[in-house]
């Protein structure tokens, strides 16, 4: 059992002494009103109702403790974002190690194109107003497009077989109050499947913050934007990897059909004059870096960086050669 499992299980045992405490409290309370009624019946039942009540909370415990043993491999990490690679056993596999069609080979702007077609909208709730009509915006901004195509490049070129790509995002919403976006990501059969297990989610306690840092997979509460699927992409109910979910959690599961996906928006991006063919037989014989930096020129084209972005990258791939 690694530390991870180790610390998993140390925030699992806070917590269970905090009910516990509480518990013991409200059942002191309890008693004493008792006795000042003078029920002996109901008094007598206090033991059984007791027990009951230490029964029920602790199998809650132990069902919103209990997870999947996790062994990652940081690909990047900083304070409040990363990227890893990750193998995880049990929720989901029956027991089974995944088999993903790892490693994958795709550059950084194809992964930049493949977030940009991810789109979301608030979630309507049966009481909720005005959030139906709501246009789908794209899920991730200009920033963490650019970090995350830079570093899912690099990890899915390592990744292997029984390895997810997890992520975990977090910015400032608000005083003591951060907006943490989580999830992650596999390859199988063509298809890049993304689970977003936590989108947007306001987080102001530190023991919440830890967890979904822990296992960016688990949903920490209730579900406040949906995916919105778009062209060769479906979405699937978001159930067997985390059955334990909390009641109004409810993150789905993306399949886009990603080379379908990157022809439609390469055939947009393509030229047609009498020397693009002689271009692309030169391009094939190109080095790494001048592929990096074209792919660079396509996202600053299409606006999905910003000018300070492609000139700080572009500095540093020109020291490369």
């Amino acid at each position: 059992m690694q530390g991870k499992e180790f610390q998993n299980l140390s925030d699992c045992a806070v917590v269970a002494s905090s009910f516990l405490r509480l518990f013991c409290r409200g059942k002191s309370i309890l008693v004493k009103s008792i006795h000042r009624r003078k029920s002996v019946s109901f008094h007598r039942a206090t033991p059984r109702v007791a027990f009951g009540m230490i029964v029920l909370v602790f199998g809650f415990l132990i069902q919103g403790c209990s997870g999947p043993y996790l062994y990652p491999r940081a690909i990047h990490e900083e304070k409040d974002r990363y990227v890893r690679l990750e193998a995880r056993y049990g929720h989901g596999q029956e027991g089974q190690a995944l088999r993903f069609t790892h490693p994958l080979t795709l550059s950084e702007g194809d992964w930049a194109r493949i977030l940009a077609s991810t789109y979301v909208k608030p979630k309507g709730w049966l009481l909720s107003l005005g959030s139906t009509g709501v246009a789908p915006s794209q899920a991730f901004d200009g920033r963490d497009r650019t970090y995350l195509a830079e570093r899912l490049a690099s990890a899915f070129s390592r990744a292997r077989p029984d390895e997810w790509v997890v992520f975990y995002l977090s910015h400032p919403r608000e005083a003591e109050v951060d907006e943490i976006t989580s999830g992650g990501f596999f390859v199988v059969e063509g298809q890049v499947h993304l689970v977003l297990a936590n989108y947007r989610q306001p987080v102001s306690m530190s023991f919440v913050r830890r967890e979904i840092w822990n296992d960016p997979l688990r949903p920490s509460g209730k579900t406040y934007y949906e995916v919105v699927p778009q062209e060769y992409q479906t979405v699937e109910t978001y159930v067997r990897w985390y059955p334990n979910k909390p009641l109004l959690a409810f993150p789905s599961e993306l399949l886009i059909d990603y080379v379908a996906s990157l022809n439609i928006s390469q055939d947009k991006n393509t030229t047609t004059s009498p020397g693009a063919t002689d271009r692309n037989i030169h391009n094939s014989h190109t080095s790494p870096t001048e592929d990096r930096l074209r792919s660079l020129g396509r996202l600053h084209d299409e606006g999905l960086i910003t000018d300070e972005e492609y000139q700080a990258k572009r500095a540093k791939l020109l020291d490369e050669l």
